[in-house]
């Protein structure tokens, strides 16, 4: 039986000396190598303007639609004046109509019918009082609003965790009705001082029915309060052209008719063109190696006649959150935007593309197939070619990617190797180069 196990192993070692496998080869070439990220991406815009309703008022029809461009300053909305003209035409003509009773002082005298106007003066003016107070209120209550939503999307901002846009857009709210409780509290200002009037020319007509030079005074606080008023309608009526800030896209029209509308309802959202980038969410075990800065490649369908282009990352959110894969597996994801030249490609906003972040690259440096490497005892090894043998060969090897592993000891520019592995290869066996 031992003889006959000899004999077996014997003939099997003489038919081994025979064999010759063939197998592809390659050179130790120089090569640029990099070490890079992949992943799945979307364009977006930085900053998004939402266009609202600066005074109360009807809006009418809004003739753009979403997708179309529109410029810097162009009108956009249009809001009816006719209640403005036609309040501002009322003032005037109270005015008017003032000045010619403050003339009269020297020849009138206060009489009963004098007396109820002024009673009926006094009572308007607390009315309209009451009326600025209620809307300075609520303006107060609306600029605390924002004034936290400001101080939160700042916040977000400074943290790395909210966009331009959302500040922008906060800040724009918070500025808008900062300005708006202004003229409130103008207007309430009026109100107090034509009210103060009021009772002083009351007090005075019911005080001396014979001294109307009550009147001259009463009459100047009154033009008082009628130009106040008539400088708040003008300016509501400037704010009835409402323009673009920015050019770029309609993104979002919140009305389609005409429409009665507070002041602070949106009416279109606004994009510019200028500040579009790249969101990328990347893995969060893949994060620790990327850096604002970092080289990224941007391939796709999308490029018009280009492999790929190149841009940077730009910023990298601070925190992660869970994201759901295409094949439902929760995955720990961290956002990273990444900043490129949109002129020569024109991409639009919510774009696929792919992109590669390069987070390492050595330049024209020794490289072989990567496919040509493996662990032999815990060492990167591959097959030296010599002599028409397969060497088994220690490599120490540096960056890698899909295609090529960077050598930096080991192999010698030049020096053949097997790119591709197969079970039949083992040391020192026979090879002979595949075509």
């Amino acid at each position: 039986i031992i003889l006959g196990l000899l004999a077996v192993v014997g003939i099997g070692y003489t038919a081994m000396q025979g064999v010759n496998v063939a197998v592809e080869m390659s050179e130790v070439s120089r090569q640029d190598v990099f070490e890079y990220i992949a992943e799945d991406a979307k364009t977006r815009l930085d900053d998004e303007y939402i266009i609202d309703m600066p005074i109360m008022g009807t809006v009418e029809r809004i003739q753009l639609e979403i997708g179309d461009s529109v410029k810097s300053g162009q009108v956009v909305a249009l809001i009816d004046t006719y209640a403005l003209e036609q309040g501002i035409r009322e003032v005037e003509a109270q005015i008017q109509q003032t000045r010619a009773f403050e003339s009269g002082v020297d020849v009138e005298k206060p009489k009963e019918e004098d007396i109820a106007s002024a009673q009926l003066k006094v009572r308007e003016m607390r009315n309209a009082l009451d009326i600025a107070k209620n809307n300075y209120d609520v303006l107060q209550f609306n600029v605390a609003e924002a004034e936290k939503a400001y101080t939160r999307a700042k916040g977000l901002l400074d943290a790395g965790a909210g966009s331009e846009s959302q500040f922008d857009e906060a800040e724009l709210r918070y500025k808008g009705l900062r300005e708006d409780l202004k003229g409130a509290k103008l207007s309430q200002d009026a109100a107090e001082k034509a009210l103060e009037q009021a009772d002083i020319a009351l007090k005075r007509l019911t005080g001396s029915i014979d001294d109307n030079e009550y009147k001259r005074d009463s009459y100047k606080a009154e033009i008082t309060g009628l130009e106040a008023r008539l400088a708040t309608l003008k300016d509501d009526l400037k704010k009835t052209k409402i323009v673009a800030p920015v050019s770029g896209p309609v993104l979002e029209k919140y009305i389609e008719d005409r429409r009665v509308l507070a002041a602070g309802e949106p009416l279109l959202k606004i994009g510019d063109m200028d500040s579009i980038e790249i969101e990328c969410d990347v893995l969060s075990e893949e994060i620790a190696p990327m850096r604002v800065g970092n080289r990224v490649e941007i391939m796709g369908k999308a490029l018009p006649g280009r492999d790929s282009i190149f841009g940077e990352v730009d910023r990298i959110y601070p925190s992660g959150f869970m994201k759901i894969s295409s094949l439902g597996v929760e995955q720990q994801r961290v956002r990273t935007i990444i900043s490129f030249d949109n002129s020569a490609v024109q991409l639009r906003p919510g774009t696929s593309v792919d992109v590669r972040i390069i987070t390492a690259e050595a330049l024209q440096t020794l490289a072989i197939p990567d496919r040509a490497l493996f662990r032999d005892q815990g060492e990167w090894s591959v097959y030296l070619v010599e002599n028409g043998v397969a060497k088994l060969h220690t490599v120490e090897v540096g960056l890698r990617n899909d295609d090529w592993a960077q050598i930096t000891g080991g192999l010698e520019e030049g020096a053949t190797i097997v790119s591709e592995l197969k079970n039949a290869l083992e040391n020192g066996i026979d090879v002979t180069r595949l075509d």
